[in-house]
């Protein structure tokens, strides 16, 4: 297990280096033309309205390019401006702004009497008239009359520039589109070897500060941060057009990006996991879904889990893309009670699921590989097998199968000499024991001569004793037969004893 994790760590980290993490000078050279070109295209917005001027004098960084998990290339900025609201945000009655919840992750802003008043001020002609259809016959805001105004803006700043702007002794060419809640600015060079283009997305929220705290929604204990979001993106899944302007979905991105920061492989896992998302064309899955996947992770672990070899966490990362597809249902971090994709159809996440699944199954059997192509495009596959790391690890595999087949014939080797020397072992076993029984043979042959030698000289004695008593039959005395008959027995009993010896020592044979 762990050398594929290893091995897979190896690949993921070389495909994030190549084809995911942001190139420094690109990076450098985005944040230096946006924060030449903004800084002059902001004060060029005031002097369109009143209003901006004074309600919008703070911009955050936001999104992915904020959070530090953009994928790819620096090629776009989210930018919140942070508009004021001529109300006391303390007040929660008639003389401030009522929040009330409707949508799981949306709400509505009711503002009654501190609206009523604005035209009875000093600044109402110069300034503040421009809030004057911000809100409908019930006292509610309507974020499509909120993202009008500020799209207004933007298209007479554009008007007002020609169309370019020049800082640093380059200039830029502007245009602008607008997408959902967002008024995208798009910038790009018209001088120059290499092409730049930025789009930079100009999102007006409304921020509240703590103590004031949505109804229902979980709060973050252990953090300094203290500012929530209301943003004028209308909810898909309302049909009524009344009902779906007066919708404003809430942001907590402050806190989310708190939660992260501290979480060593988290920012390189959720980058890997949209980057498979784009390769695989789950467009349905935003890239919010995604990063909900990892807060509800963060919740469930602590710091240590996110130190883990990126494999792990990438792995486990993909499985749980794949279950909430699966099921149906990506909760919505702050408020359960809304499911992310509730709007994608079934059939679509059928496919997602499928797809995700090969994803899984090429990890599992350690198809290294195939795991990462996953990862690529048709123009970086064949960009990365080009690469020198990839030769370099072909090269690796081939000089470690040879080094592996030489190491199995060096066994197969060691296997062949052992069985002779266990052999020869056998033979020389063999041989002592025929040794120890030809001598065995060569001493029973020797006492079988030694016994005949002795029979015969007995009867050589019986002979002459028979011959010297022919006269003498009276006193003749026979030679009992039993004596011979002993000795013949004897020697039977030897010979038969050896013969048994030997016999057994044929059969060990």
């Amino acid at each position: 297990m762990s050398a594929k994790k290893k091995n897979l760590d190896v690949y993921l980290g070389e495909v994030f280096n190549q084809f995911i993490a942001l190139k420094e000078n690109d990076l450098r050279k985005s944040q230096e033309v946006f924060n030449s070109v903004f800084k002059l295209f902001k004060q060029k917005m005031g002097e369109q309205c009143n209003y901006f001027k004074k309600y919008a004098s703070q911009v955050m960084y936001a999104g992915s390019v904020c959070d530090g998990i953009k994928v790819s290339k620096l090629d776009e900025f989210d930018m919140d401006i942070v508009i004021r609201l001529p109300v006391n945000y303390a007040d929660v009655g008639e003389n401030g702004i009522i929040i009330e919840n409707d949508e799981p992750g949306f709400v509505k802003l009711k503002i009654i009497k501190a609206f009523d008043n604005l035209d009875k001020q000093k600044e109402w002609d110069t300034c503040h008239k421009v809030t004057r259809d911000w809100r409908d016959t019930d006292k509610y805001l309507l974020q499509n009359k909120f993202r009008q105004w500020l799209h207004k803006i933007v298209q007479r700043t554009v008007n007002d520039l020609n169309d370019k702007v020049t800082v640093l002794g380059v200039t830029y060419l502007l245009s602008y589109k607008t997408m959902g809640p967002a008024y995208t600015l798009n910038i790009r060079n018209i001088e120059g070897d290499e092409e730049f283009l930025l789009d930079v997305d100009l999102v007006p929220v409304i921020r509240f500060m703590l103590p004031r705290w949505p109804e229902g929604y979980r709060t973050v204990e252990n953090t300094q941060i203290k500012e929530w979001l209301v943003v004028p993106k209308p909810n898909k899944s309302v049909q009524d057009v009344d009902l779906k302007n007066r919708l404003w979905r809430l942001s907590f991105h402050y806190y989310e990006r708190d939660m992260i920061k501290a979480c060593q492989g988290l920012k390189t896992t959720i980058r890997l996991v949209k980057k498979l998302r784009d390769e695989l064309g789950m467009k349905a899955i935003a890239s919010y879904y995604i990063k909900t996947l990892f807060l509800w992770k963060v919740e469930a672990t602590d710091k240590q889990y996110w130190q883990q070899k990126i494999s792990v966490i990438y792995r486990e990362m993909v499985e749980d893309l794949y279950n909430a597809i699966i099921e149906k249902n990506i909760p919505y971090f702050w408020n359960k009670d809304n499911n992310l994709i509730q709007g994608v159809k079934p059939t679509v996440l059928q496919v997602y699921a499928k797809k995700l699944k090969e994803v899984l199954v090429s990890i599992d059997s350690n198809d290294v590989e195939k795991a990462v192509y996953f990862l690529l495009s048709t123009e970086e596959k064949e960009e990365f097998k080009n690469s020198e790391f990839y030769k370099n690890q072909t090269m690796g595999d081939t000089v470690n199968n040879i080094v592996r087949q030489a190491s199995i014939c060096s066994a197969i080797d060691d296997t062949q000499s052992l069985k002779l020397v266990e052999k020869k072992e056998k033979d020389n076993e063999l041989l002592n024991l025929v040794r120890n029984l030809m001598t065995k043979i060569d001493r029973l042959t020797l006492k079988i001569e030694e016994q005949e030698t002795r029979l015969i000289r007995l009867e050589n004695e019986r002979l002459v004793n028979n011959t010297d008593c022919v006269h003498a039959k009276d006193k003749i005395t026979e030679v009992k037969p039993s004596s011979v008959d002993l000795t013949q027995e004897s020697v039977n009993d030897i010979s038969q004893d050896s013969q048994e010896a030997v016999v057994s020592d044929l059969l060990i044979l």
